[in-house]
C-alpha cells in the first residue's frame, strides 16, 4: 500500500485530486493540507510514501516545504502538482529535491503512473513537460553536465517503461478473467508511451549532436579570436617598431 498526502490551497482542486486517487486500490490518501506549514505536520505524523504539492500556498510555499521534506524525511518523495509549465518552476521543483513534476490537468490514469514510479525511485516528469525541456534546451547552449541529466531523465523513463510492460504482461498471465478488449486497450496504451518515448530518444540524439556542433563552433571561434587578437598586436607592434 502506497500512502499519499495531497497538498493544495484549493478545496476543490484537493478533491478532483483524491478523486483521480481513490479507485486505485493499492493507494491510500491519508490526508490532505492546505498549505506547506501544515503539509510538513502531516509528513511528520504520518510519514507518508508520496506528497502530492501543489507550489503557490499560503503560509509556507509547496516549494520551501518541499526542499525541507526532502532533506528531513528521506523516505517521503515529493511529486509537484502545478498549473504553471515554465521551465523556471520545474529547475526550481528539481533543485529543491522534487521527484517529479506534474500540471494538475495531468489525466488521472498518468497521475496514478507517476505516483508508482516515483515511489519506485523514478524521476517523472507530466505528459508534455519534457517535450518542452527538451524543445528549449535545443535553443540554448546547454553544457554537458546538463546535457547528462536530460540524458539521466530519458533513461529512468524508459525504464519505468520497461517496468511497466513486465508489470503489465505478469498481470495478464495471473488474471485470466479480464477480457480481451482491456487488454487489447491496455496494449494499445503501452505501445503509445513506447512511441512517444522512442521519439523524445530522437530528439535527445539530435541535442547530443547539436551540443557538440555548437562545442566545437565554439572553441573554433574562440581560438580564431586569440589568433586575431595576436595577428593586430604583432603587427601593431612591428608598426611601431618601423616608424619610431
Amino acid at each position: 500500500m502506497i500512502t499519499v498526502l495531497i497538498v493544495d490551497d484549493q478545496k476543490t482542486v484537493q478533491e478532483i485530486l483524491r478523486s483521480h486517487l481513490e479507485s486505485e486500490s493499492s493507494l491510500e490518501i491519508i490526508g490532505c493540507a492546505g498549505d506547506g506549514q501544515e503539509a510538513l505536520d502531516q509528513v511528520k505524523m504520518h510519514r507518508p510514501d508520496i506528497v502530492l504539492m501543489d507550489i503557490e500556498m499560503p503560509i509556507l510555499d509547496g516549494l520551501t516545504a518541499t526542499k525541507i521534506i526532502s532533506e528531513q524525511f528521506i523516505d517521503t518523495k515529493v511529486l509537484i502538482i502545478s498549473v504553471h509549465n515554465e521551465d523556471a518552476y520545474l529547475n526550481t521543483a528539481l533543485q529543491v529535491g522534487a521527484k517529479g513534476y506534474l500540471l494538475k490537468n495531468t489525466p488521472a490514469k498518468e497521475m496514478v503512473n507517476a505516483i508508482y514510479s516515483a515511489y519506485k525511485g523514478y524521476f517523472q516528469l507530466g505528459p508534455g513537460l519534457l517535450e518542452n525541456y527538451l524543445h528549449n534546451a535545443s535553443k540554448s547552449q546547454f553544457d554537458s553536465q546538463e546535457l547528462e541529466q536530460l540524458k539521466s531523465i530519458m533513461l529512468k523513463q524508459s525504464q519505468v517503461l520497461e517496468n511497466l510492460g513486465g508489470e503489465s504482461s505478469t498481470q495478464t498471465k495471473s488474471r485470466t478473467h479480464y477480457s480481451n478488449g482491456r487488454h487489447r486497450r491496455t496494449s494499445s496504451s503501452r505501445d503509445h508511451l513506447a512511441d512517444k518515448y522512442a521519439s523524445l530518444e530522437k530528439q535527445l540524439y539530435y541535442l547530443s549532436n547539436r551540443v557538440d556542433y555548437l562545442t566545437r563552433r565554439i572553441n573554433f571561434l574562440q581560438q580564431f579570436g586569440v589568433l586575431v587578437i595576436l595577428g593586430f598586436l604583432t603587427l601593431g607592434t612591428l608598426l611601431a617598431y618601423f616608424t619610431s
